[in-house]
């Protein structure tokens, strides 16, 4: 080996040193690499996504959490009741123990009583201015003995019965029970959808003030901000159209969203702003501009011609003759009845015209979209979409 190093040339011996200083620092910076560990790669985090639906799951939770509320609240009513009961039911033992009381206590109240006689009833009046003379009053001889007057000094207690008083207890207040209100709160997102419903809509200011109603059906799942979808399909959008001339498209503008579930328990009938795009991902819906105007025109054009050959019939009737007090058309009695030709030729053209250039007014250009058309409902603002349960 150091044979042969020593025959190489200076120039060779320096290529040498380089080739071998890079491969060095190669594998210096290889070793550092893998020591490092950056060739391990970092597994892939999938992201999880949220089914916003209003399938059956959801209204069945939001039912029996109902359901369970309502039991609840049934057997509170239920239990104050009965404490009530009870406590009606003891003021009733009271009362009637009392009563009890004061009817033994009024029969041992209850004592003979003699009857009272007049000592002067048998006596006769005396005659008028003679003297009255009385016989001595009668001694009067008590008829209980001393044991029966000492009952009288056993003092008795007082004792209240009855009157109006105020018994204790909360006043009983029904709850009102009031309808859990769900709702889903919906931002801005797309769906596909189809349009059920042709339209023709008008070019014409009058077009704007008066816009046609159409109705959509979603297809599939809405999407949501961050690859969320709410399960919309089979509900129905309603729109406004209104035709734009110079785009050649109709423009929508969502008006409801309406949805209900497989059971037919719980409604969606929600306001709704946003606009609808076509299949190119332009705002609005592409169609055929439709004119029937073509035909009045022409029409009031024969007329005007007309009119114009009955004012050529009229003037050929009549003489002019121009002097210093002004233009005089004199006609002759021979061209009479050539100029009454040429002038009713010419009024009544000029009805006809106005009649066909009424006609071309009216006959604004439409645009027409037929049904099926395949579309994007887009949310142009979030909304709470309120679901309503019924019965």
């Amino acid at each position: 080996m150091k044979t042969w190093w020593n025959g190489l040339g200076a120039e060779d011996r320096l290529k040498y040193r380089k080739y071998s200083i890079a491969t060095g620092f190669l594998a210096l910076l290889l070793f550092v690499y893998y020591a490092s560990g950056q060739d391990e790669k970092e597994p892939v985090k999938e992201v999880e996504t949220t089914d916003l639906s209003l399938g059956a799951d959801l209204l069945e939770d939001d039912i029996r959490a109902k359901v369970d509320k309502d039991l609840k609240h049934v057997g509170e009513t239920l239990a104050e009741m009965e404490r009530r009961q009870r406590q009606y039911d003891s003021l009733l033992a009271a009362l009637e123990t009392s009563q009890n009381d004061l009817k033994r206590q009024g029969r041992g109240e209850e004592t003979g009583k003699e009857e009272m006689v007049n000592p002067l009833s048998d006596l006769e009046a005396p005659e008028a201015g003679g003297e009255v003379s009385y016989p001595e009053p009668p001694t009067y001889v008590p008829s209980y003995s001393a044991s029966e007057s000492s009952l009288n000094d056993i003092p008795v207690e007082a004792r209240i019965v009855g009157g109006i008083g105020r018994a204790p207890g909360a006043d009983f207040q029904p709850e009102t029970v009031s309808k859990k209100k769900n709702s889903i709160y919906m931002p801005p997102s797309h769906m596909p959808a189809i349009l059920l419903t042709g339209i023709r809509a008008l070019t014409s200011e009058l077009g704007d003030a008066n816009p046609e109603p159409v109705m959509l059906r979603v297809q599939a799942p809405a999407v949501l901000p961050n690859s969320v979808k709410a399960n919309l399909k089979g509900c129905f959008v309603i729109a406004n159209a209104t035709a734009n001339l110079a785009q050649e498209r109709v423009n929508l503008q969502l008006v409801s969203l309406s949805c209900m579930s497989l059971d037919g328990t719980a409604v969606i009938d929600q306001p709704v702003q946003g606009f609808v795009a076509d299949s190119d991902g332009v705002r609005g819906l592409t169609g055929p501009v439709v004119s029937k105007m073509g035909a009045h025109v022409m029409r009031m054009i024969v007329a005007g011609l007309f009119e114009g050959a009955g004012n050529g019939i009229a003037g050929a009737a009549a003489t002019t003759s121009t002097s210093a007090l002004g233009t005089t058309q004199i006609v002759d009695t021979d061209s009479i009845v050539q100029s009454a030709g040429g002038q009713a030729l010419k009024s009544g053209s000029e009805a006809v015209q106005k009649l066909f250039l009424d006609l071309a007014k009216q006959t604004v250009p439409i645009i027409e979209v037929g049904a099926a058309k395949r579309l994007t409902v887009v949310i142009q603002k979030g909304t709470d979409l309120s679901i309503m349960e019924k019965g």
